[in-house]
């Protein structure tokens, strides 16, 4: 069985695809930031960028006049590693676990039908609670976000301010995308319990 984790930037994703089931169950692990920053590399470098945080830095927040190109053309190196992850699925001889990208709900339905058609999905949630810590490890962390419409800033409100009341709208939205797509969804408290284990949280799914 392939297994394709969703959910949101810095929720315990790569915690799960490389430390439980990379490493204790044989799964061949694929990092979707990973693939996409290698795929940026060329384009980067000539700006003096390099890395997984240096992509986020690359294209900037949903204020900065940049976005709109660079949040396009990241959109579009998702979409072409998320079909490439999709022929090496069909292809593929022993388990992957797929650890995407918070965005990737933005490719294209054609491309998530695809991927639950071929993976189990299986939803990490975020709890009501956790929102501000989330928000808290976004600008700690920067991770590439695609904001969709959830980014709506107010007439004369400073951008900081717009981010941090936009970024709970954008969580609800990626939820109900999250639910839709996904076969198991894993409530918070579940997966960053301390006793936690995959077999614990597949457990009677």
């Amino acid at each position: 069985m392939h297994i394709s984790l969703v959910g949101m930037s810095n929720i315990g994703k790569s915690h799960w695809a490389r430390r439980r089931l990379e490493r204790e169950s044989g799964f061949k692990r694929l990092s979707c930031d990973e693939l996409i920053e290698q795929r940026l590399a060329p384009e980067l470098k000539k700006l003096g960028y390099r890395g997984l945080r240096d992509v986020a830095a690359w294209m900037g927040q949903p204020y900065d006049s940049r976005y709109a190109e660079t949040s396009r053309t990241y959109l579009a190196c998702e979409r072409d590693i998320m079909l490439d992850i999709i022929e090496r699925l069909r292809a593929a001889t022993q388990p992957m676990v797929i650890d995407t990208t918070g965005s990737v709900i933005y490719t294209s339905d054609d491309i998530l039908e695809q991927i639950r058609a071929l993976t189990k999905v299986v939803y990490l949630q975020a709890s009501d609670g956790h929102v501000s810590q989330l928000f808290r490890n976004y600008l700690k962390n920067p991770k590439p976000v695609i904001w969709g419409d959830s980014f709506a800033p107010r007439q004369g409100e400073a951008p900081m301010d717009a981010l941090q009341r936009c970024y709970p709208d954008l969580l609800k939205f990626r939820d109900a995308r999250y639910r839709a797509v996904a076969h198991v969804h894993i409530a918070f408290e579940r997966h960053r319990a301390a006793d936690a284990t995959w077999d614990k949280l597949m457990a009677g799914l």
